[in-house]
């Protein structure tokens, strides 16, 4: 099952640009900024908490303050889910301002040129960016960040796509209002949702009606939520980005057997699998399906349901979905 999943052609849409740098990239930007990270980069390998989690985040942002560090990790972080054999990838990042280094215009271009590199050297994988909006800012950032994915969503709308509402979920509001202002234009909503109990604001995102949410934690009944909130979760058909390694590590479950995927899944409700922070949780897309494979008895033929089902979760035209479709389809036929 190892070797199929990681030939299975993948589509990933759940990932952090800052989250998913690898060690051999750390290292690489550590050594540009004259740091060393030795003794966080060792709780990698170890289950730690939310709160650790986040901090680990930090580290790895600290790292990406100059334009030359965000072009070298965007490149690096697309060119290692192109050999995890992730034929589509979104990712999601926060424009920073780095005073007398980076604008956060600075920082969107650079990713943007990043991915435009991509397609020269790694052609065999699509690659979008959803603007990020972290919680925990305020309004204010919250509010410029927004204006600035408007804005580079009329420049850019093949590249730009979407709006990721994240961050530390103790912290700040989901920021609702300022969402819709982007939806309003064309812009799809990715919004974490239920990473610790809150049950109002839960209710307000799933009123809201965002284009995929993320984690769900605990919306489950048996996972800290309520029928209600499941309920109107599965009524919603609103599909839901799982991340098995990320909940497990960051403890939002309690065992991987106890995962909300296998509610949902029973269900049959809409939902994809992905890394959300590869590099500091160590894993790959092509581990989260070989987890979901082995927890949840599920078969080869399951796992393609998944890869081609995702396809319909992209933030992309129909006709980049057929496109996208044929290619896993002729993909799939080579693997057994």
């Amino acid at each position: 099952m190892d070797l199929f999943c990681q030939k299975l052609p993948k589509l990933e849409l759940h990932a952090h640009l800052n989250g998913s740098v690898s060690q051999k990239t750390i290292r690489k930007l550590s050594e540009l900024n004259n740091k060393n990270f030795n003794d966080e980069l060792s709780k990698i390998d170890s289950s730690v908490s939310l709160k650790e989690c986040f901090k680990i985040f930090d580290i790895v942002h600290s790292l990406t303050n100059t334009i030359e560090a965000l072009f070298i990790t965007t490149c690096d972080v697309i060119n290692e889910f192109n050999d995890d054999n992730v034929i589509y990838l979104e990712l999601r990042s926060t424009p920073r301002y780095v005073e007398g280094k980076m604008t956060k215009n600075e920082y969107i271009d650079t990713i943007i040129k990043a991915i435009e590199h991509s397609k020269k050297t790694t052609p065999g994988i699509t690659v979008k960016l959803l603007v990020s909006v972290n919680r925990k800012n305020g309004f204010k950032d919250a509010e410029e960040n927004i204006k600035l994915a408007i804005e580079y969503y009329k420049k850019y709308p093949e590249c730009l796509v979407g709006i990721d509402l994240s961050g530390d979920p103790t912290q700040g509001d989901a920021c609702l209002n300022l969402l819709k202002s982007a939806r309003d234009v064309g812009l799809k909503i990715a919004a974490h949702c239920a990473e610790v109990p809150n049950e109002k604001e839960v209710m307000d995102i799933l009123d809201f009606k965002p284009d995929r949410l993320g984690h769900c934690t605990n919306i489950h009944p048996n996972l800290s939520g309520s029928l209600k909130l499941f309920n109107k979760l599965i009524e919603s058909k609103i599909p839901v980005e799982l991340c098995l390694t990320s909940n497990l590590k960051c403890k939002t479950v309690p065992s991987l057997s106890e995962h909300q995927f296998s509610y949902l899944y029973r269900a049959n409700h809409p939902l994809c699998l992905a890394t959300d922070d590869k590099g500091v949780f160590n894993t790959t897309l092509s581990q989260e399906y070989k987890l979901a494979a082995d927890t949840f008895n599920l078969t080869k033929e399951d796992l393609k349901k998944l890869v081609r089902s995702s396809v319909d979760f992209a933030f992309i035209s129909e006709q980049e979905k057929e496109k996208l479709l044929a290619t896993i389809d002729n993909k799939l036929t080579n693997i057994k």
